[in-house]
């Protein structure tokens, strides 16, 4: 996923959902399942989902213990891997796309995910 399509994706549903985005975040972390398997870590910083995205997922992670969720918070950034951060943007892209939400870019980048191109 394009890092513009990515804050754009952040951006928005954050202020489409305003106090609701964590519910959102935590019902996308409730409903992930690890596979078996070697992912890559990421590295999430503000700067890439924007201060009140990266806020809401601090708090939605810190919200209580789940199996399959890791995670590292160094203070600047929070470390996730990769299967898991896809698992949390395509899940909100979703939404905003469901909702009618959603700019053109997001709603393509969606269609062109689905169908493998």
């Amino acid at each position: 996923m394009d890092s513009t399509i990515t804050l754009e994706i952040w951006s928005r549903a954050s202020a489409c959902c305003g106090d609701e985005f964590v519910h959102v975040l935590s019902g996308l972390l409730d409903e992930y399942e690890r596979r078996p398997g070697k992912d890559e870590p990421v590295r999430i910083t503000a700067e890439w989902v924007g201060q009140d995205g990266y806020s809401s997922l601090v708090v939605a992670l810190n919200e209580k213990s789940r199996r399959d969720v890791r995670y590292y918070d160094q203070g600047w950034h929070i470390e996730l891997r990769s299967r898991l951060w896809a698992h949390i943007c395509r899940g909100i892209q979703h939404r905003l796309v469901l909702s009618g939400m959603a700019p053109e870019p997001i709603t393509e980048d969606l269609l062109a995910f689905d169908i493998g191109v």
